[in-house]
Parts: structure tokens; sequence; C-alpha cells
């Protein structure tokens, strides 16, 4: 798992050559304007989700590589161990987590106070060499 503001985005290109495109497709604005559900631009699948955080949250293991970016409001969000979490951190507008294939993660969990999140998943399929 990664974490890193939006506007560093630019430095982790060399990790996944579609990232270049998330940062073509955020500078565009869409995500922002799309409405919740999946969407497609430039063969690259991504999700927009509205939702209301909770205590509990939702527990995700990613099939692919996937990056996270909060639209508006904060959550928090944790790379899960087996019984408890490895890593917790705040999320809010303007970062973005980069979580590999296969790792376990929770998500939509309060941060301070339950609150409206509109974030966007990217996903980013592995390449064959």
């Amino acid at each position: 798992m990664l974490i890193d503001l939006l506007d560093n985005l630019e430095w982790y290109r060399v990790l996944h050559p579609q990232i270049q495109t998330v940062i073509d497709i955020m500078d565009r604005s869409l995500p922002y304007e799309d409405a919740p559900g999946q969407h497609s631009v430039d063969s690259l699948g991504y999700e927009v989700l509205s939702y209301v955080t909770s205590n509990e949250g939702i527990v995700h293991t990613a099939g692919e590589k996937e990056l996270h970016v909060v639209l508006e409001g904060e959550e928090l969000f944790s790379l899960q161990g087996e019984r408890q979490p490895l890593v917790v951190t705040s999320f809010t507008t303007g970062s973005f987590v980069l979580v590999a294939k296969g790792e376990t993660y929770r998500h939509r969990q309060v941060l301070a106070t339950t609150g409206a999140v509109k974030k966007v998943i990217f996903r980013l399929p592995v390449l064959e060499p």
C-alpha cells in the first residue's frame, strides 16, 4: 500500500503505464462529474462511489492493483493483516492510496464523525511481461 498527495501522483508513473491515464482523467475532472457507477476512458475502468461512512467500514481484497482517490469527504483507510490492521491512515480529499493486487484493506470507515464520501477507484490491470 502506498499513500501520498494527489499532486505527487506523477512521481509514480513508473509503477504502472496507466497511471498517466489516471492523471489525464483526473486533470479533466471526469470522476468529479460522473454519477456513481462503472465508467471507462481510454480502456481504463474506474468506479465512482458515493456513500456514508460507518463504524465498521467494509473489508475488501484487491483483485488487481487499485488506485483510490477521495473526491469529497474523508474516511479511515487501513491495510489489514490476518487479525488486525497493519497500517491505518486518514484518507482525505487531495490524497490517494495505491493498493497492490491481493492486499486486503478496510475502507468506508468513520474518521471523526459519520460523513458523506465520494471516491473513485481506478483498477489497473496486471500486465503480462
